[in-house]
């Protein structure tokens, strides 16, 4: 099991996988036949499950984010010692994310200081990324050097992945987010989004107002101020989930003799099924952008490779591919790499 996990879900992980193995070797004898694939994949599912905490991203007008803080698609720290970085074809990288350290929940061996995630330009696509730590000690804000040119072409994955680089060198004017929320506190609602529930009209009015005084909206950036509590990531797919669903059919079968599995098979049943009740109650939500945890697997598996040290789903935020994901990996001894797929 994950040596991330506390006591009270590794228990919880031994006693599913132990009562999957044990229907496997004991199954056979008591005429049971079930897809061993399902729970081969449930097993390994369980093991590489890890404590996740998602991020609390704020939206922010490029011009106000915190270029020393934890960054999501915006400027971040860069220095004389630490430029910008450029790939071998002389194209400027996008930067996907920085997170400062000192603001995690959790530490990370041997690691202190500004992990940044660069993507490359590679014929359009990411398929690779430049990873570099930024000592603590060289984050100071005297050292900001300044943000690369709005003209720069960085065509990655997403659209329009640096698109805040207009509006960073524009002259500042606040999001339409900001702009109709403004509007909606003056008439008694809390947000854009509430007066948008009460009073669509309204919203729209405010909307084309926006439009009319300040032109297109600000391609915003998020400031990751924390980290949501902890919960624990684990992933298991529709078949899997199915294939346990069935045991339960199965013991109902064998209670009504209406099957030709022996009845002692019963017990080893009921202990997968009792153990899986028990994992999915203490399983978080699986919440996304998120540092640690784990992903959904598509292309590969988690426990095929290093552990998480974030992970991404595609969103209204960020585009992988065709509905994919990717993470930053983190082994103690290979230090980090980045991978994603698609389906």
């Amino acid at each position: 099991m994950s040596e991330s996990l506390d006591d009270v879900h590794s228990e919880a992980a031994h006693r599913l996988v132990s009562s999957i193995e044990e229907l496997e070797t004991k199954g056979t004898c008591n005429n049971l036949s079930f897809g061993d694939d399902d729970f081969h994949g449930l097993c390994s599912r369980v093991k590489s499950a890890r404590i996740g905490y998602p991020l609390v991203l704020d939206e922010q007008h490029p011009q106000a984010i915190n270029r020393l803080g934890s960054v999501l698609l915006g400027p971040v720290f860069t220095s004389e010692r630490f430029p910008w970085p450029i790939d071998e074809a002389g194209e400027f990288m996008a930067p996907l994310c920085q997170i400062n350290t000192e603001q995690m929940p959790q530490s990370l061996a041997h690691e202190e200081g500004l992990v940044q995630v660069w993507l490359l330009q590679t014929k359009g696509t990411t398929g690779d990324a430049l990873i570099r730590v930024i000592p603590q000690a060289e984050v100071e804000a005297s050292l900001l050097t300044p943000v690369i040119p709005n003209g720069a072409s960085i065509d990655v994955l997403w659209p329009d992945a640096v698109e805040w680089l207009r509006d960073f060198h524009r002259d500042f004017k606040p999001s339409k987010k900001q702009y109709i929320s403004s509007a909606a506190e003056k008439l008694g609602y809390s947000s854009a989004d509430e007066l948008s529930d009460a009073d669509w009209d309204k919203w729209v009015q405010l909307s084309e107002e926006y439009v009319d005084k300040h032109g297109d909206d600000v391609a915003v950036c998020w400031q990751i101020s924390g980290f949501e509590e902890g919960r624990l990531y684990c992933d298991s797919t529709e078949d899997q989930r199915s294939a346990v669903a069935d045991l339960s059919t199965l013991m109902i079968d064998l209670e009504k003799n209406q099957t030709n599995v022996n009845p002692r098979a019963i017990p080893l049943l009921d202990a997968v099924c009792e153990a899986y009740k028990a994992w999915e109650g203490i399983c978080g939500e699986a919440k996304y952008p998120c540092l640690f945890g784990t992903f959904l697997e598509i292309q590969y598996s988690a426990d095929k490779r290093p552990a998480p040290f974030l992970c991404f789903e595609s969103d209204d935020t960020i585009g992988w591919g065709d509905s994919g994901n990717a993470q930053v990996f983190y082994d103690q001894d290979r230090g980090f790499s980045f991978d994603w797929s698609c389906t």
